[in-house]
């Protein structure tokens, strides 16, 4: 079942950029917005766990069709979206439009632990993870000595085990 609500808690709806319309349709998990309840419902599958759409490249899943679609760019090679300032390729436009948050500065995800701020949601949720807690991800496949960050894992590989 979808849930709705056409407001934010404060009253306030969320607006589309593109068109000004309200994105009053609100995910309950995660207090994502959209336009309507089936971009709502199409985006509820992220929630679920479930990925059925594999890629035959890599293996790699999704929940979602139009993700396995904007994936397989990554295997024809092609970067077609180039940062007009620095001239960085990327293969999706979104990534791109990512990207170019580091040439303005602005750095809208601040952690709260350390009031130290990110560009980007996800980059602030990597930070949180590694640096304010005790998670070592990163584990060696010879010795088993872990690592908070993949640099250190490779740095490690190539010192200690010349590889």
């Amino acid at each position: 079942m979808v849930n709705c609500i056409s407001s934010s808690g404060s009253g306030e709806q969320q607006r589309n950029g593109r068109r000004g319309r309200a994105k009053s349709h609100k995910c309950q998990q995660c207090s994502k917005s959209f336009l309507s309840p089936s971009h709502l419902k199409q985006h509820q599958v992220v929630h679920t766990g479930i990925r059925e759409y594999q890629c035959n490249t890599c293996s790699k899943s999704f929940g979602q069709k139009g993700d396995l679609k904007k994936h397989q760019l990554v295997h024809t090679g092609i970067k077609a979206h180039k940062c007009p300032i620095c001239f960085k390729s990327f293969v999706q436009k979104g990534h791109l439009q990512t990207h170019q948050l580091v040439h303005t500065g602005i750095r809208a995800h601040q952690c709260p632990t350390c009031s130290k701020s990110f560009g980007e949601k996800g980059t602030l949720t990597r930070h949180q993870q590694v640096v304010h807690s005790d998670s070592r991800p990163f584990q060696c496949s010879i010795c088993e000595k872990t690592f908070k960050w993949k640099y250190q894992l490779k740095d490690h590989l190539q010192r200690v085990h010349h590889q």
